[in-house]
């Protein structure tokens, strides 16, 4: 029986180290993000952090041209790894908000610091812009972008040391639902610059702020001249919601889906999100729902609670996806 425990102790703690090693990385890198987390929970959090938009200073490549179609140049900045943790870097593409009309790549800076704890383990950041519609709509144009922004990243995966089996997209409400789009969609649709057209737009998983996933459920009643314009201009509104609803290209080869709503939520309602996971489930794609109780859509009233699910869902979530 001794010799029995002494095998058995010995075989464990070979297993462990094994482990500790094969999950090096993973673990280093939720070691940190608690650390980060912690220093989260305890500050005090006001509405002006989360919406100021702040640009970091240790941003490695600005506006830089990944495409220009329509005589639009369009750009992305690039916040390389602050450590060299792994052979080539993971990829986390930010895609902005502003009702498809508004916004720039700018990251907020409450982000920031979540965003800097992936770049101290490795990871690339990459904020990119999309056209902004003017007068009409334009969905299939903003879609293209995105898409073409995940294209240009496998194109140019040498140039800037990215491994394109680990690329994630944060999109933040319109920005989200273009994400939702560009990534749930196939490789061969929503193309526009033929240079990037035979590069893939796979992606591995996907972070969902609030994104309008049935158009059909948005209250376009008491939109601005600017949004009024846009939604006046679709002249097949049947057509529009069947094609650029992201609910609508739901399978079971999705990419991991976060989800992150509030139910207070007066602009995007949250039956939206609430829908959009229903439908993974149903159809077995992996998703998270993570419901927010105090947060309008803009987030200005936004609580510390709601905050710190934010960051804690996001943080896990990354976690999870993050290569060994």
């Amino acid at each position: 029986m001794k010799k029995f425990f002494k095998m058995f102790f010995l075989i464990l703690f070979i297993t462990i180290i094994v482990l500790a090693i094969v999950f090096y990385k993973r673990i280093m890198l939720s070691y940190r993000i608690a650390d980060k987390y912690i220093s989260l929970k305890n500050h005090v959090w006001t509405t002006q952090d989360f919406t100021m938009n702040k640009s970091s200073s240790s941003m490695n490549y600005k506006d830089v041209v990944y495409k220009n179609t329509n005589g639009v140049p369009l750009s992305l900045d690039i916040y390389g790894p602050i450590n060299q943790v792994y052979k080539s870097s993971p990829v986390l593409i930010y895609v902005h908000g502003g009702s498809w009309a508004y916004g720039d790549k700018s990251i907020p800076e409450a982000i920031s610091p979540i965003l800097d704890t992936f770049r101290e383990q490795g990871y690339t950041i990459i904020s990119t812009s999309y056209e902004l519609m003017r007068n009409k709509e334009n969905f299939s144009k903003q879609i293209s972008d995105v898409k073409d922004t995940i294209r240009w990243v496998y194109k140019n995966k040498s140039t800037y040391n990215l491994n394109t089996d680990e690329i994630g997209v944060i999109g933040v409400s319109s920005g989200a639902h273009l994400s939702l789009m560009a990534s749930y969609s196939d490789n061969n649709e929503f193309i526009d610059d033929t240079d990037l057209s035979s590069y893939p737009s796979k992606v591995k998983y996907l972070i969902d702020f609030a994104g309008p996933t049935d158009l059909t459920l948005l209250n376009t009643t008491s939109l601005n001249y600017d949004l009024s314009k846009i939604f006046a201009s679709i002249t097949d509104k049947e057509g529009v919601e069947k094609i650029y609803n992201p609910i609508n290209y739901v399978d079971p080869t999705n990419p991991n889906t976060l989800i992150i709503h509030s139910n207070s939520d007066a602009m995007v309602p949250y039956e939206s999100s609430k829908q959009l996971y229903n439908k993974c489930i149903e159809v077995n794609a992996k998703a998270k729902l993570i419901t927010l109780n105090s947060s309008a859509h803009d987030l200005s009233t936004i609580s510390n609670d709601d905050i710190i699910s934010i960051s804690e869902g996001l943080l896990k979530f990354v976690i999870f996806n993050s290569p060994l």
